[in-house]
This record gives C-alpha cells, structure tokens and sequence, in this order.
C-alpha cells in the first residue's frame, strides 16, 4: 500500500550564483543578446568541477553542482520503483528555471 512508499525529499538548495558569478571560463554568451554573461565580485569562494579535493575520477568534491545526476542514477538502481515526484508553484515558476527543468529532463 501507500504507506510502503519512501519518498526522498532534496531539501537542499544550490547556491549557483556563487558557484558561476565570478568567472565566465569558456566565454560563455546570452543567447538572446549574444552579450558575454557579465560577472560580479561578491567574493564568495568558488568550486568548480575541477576545484581540490577531488575525486579519482578527477571531479570537484566541493562542487554544489555536479552530483545530481550521480544522484539519480544512485536511487534509480537501488529500488526499481523509484520515481521522482515535483512540487510545482501556483505560478508555475519552476519552468522558467534552467536547473529545474534540467532536473526534471534527467529524471524523465
């Protein structure tokens, strides 16, 4: 029944200002504008994909945003059943952010 379900609840949230803000390293551009996406200097600490301690494989530990779909891959092998379920705001938000709706795309 309903009550066998387990539900994992991602309750954590990425700062990606702070992993991005400060460097755009491939000269990245607005696709709309063509402009280079412009830079701030908040001074927060950076970890990107390749910043130390990393793994074996060479991946950034401290790196907010590279483990989600490890994640996913994780959890859809240890339980066959698993799905993901979205909580969707009443403005419908959610889809107007690009990391939101790249998780989504992963877990389809």
């Amino acid at each position: 029944g309903r009550l066998s379900l387990t539900y994992w609840v991602c309750a954590f949230s990425v700062n990606q200002h702070c992993i991005i803000c400060a460097g755009n390293p491939l000269g990245d551009v607005d696709s709309v504008t063509g402009e280079l996406y412009p830079l701030c200097d908040c001074g927060l600490p950076k970890s990107w994909n390749t910043t130390a301690p990393t793994t074996s494989s060479g991946r950034s530990i401290d790196c907010e945003v590279n483990k989600f779909g490890d994640m996913m891959k994780l959890l859809s092998v240890s339980d066959p059943s698993f799905g993901q379920v979205i909580a969707i705001d009443a403005g419908f938000d959610i889809f107007t952010r690009a990391w939101c709706v790249a998780e989504m795309a992963a877990a389809n």
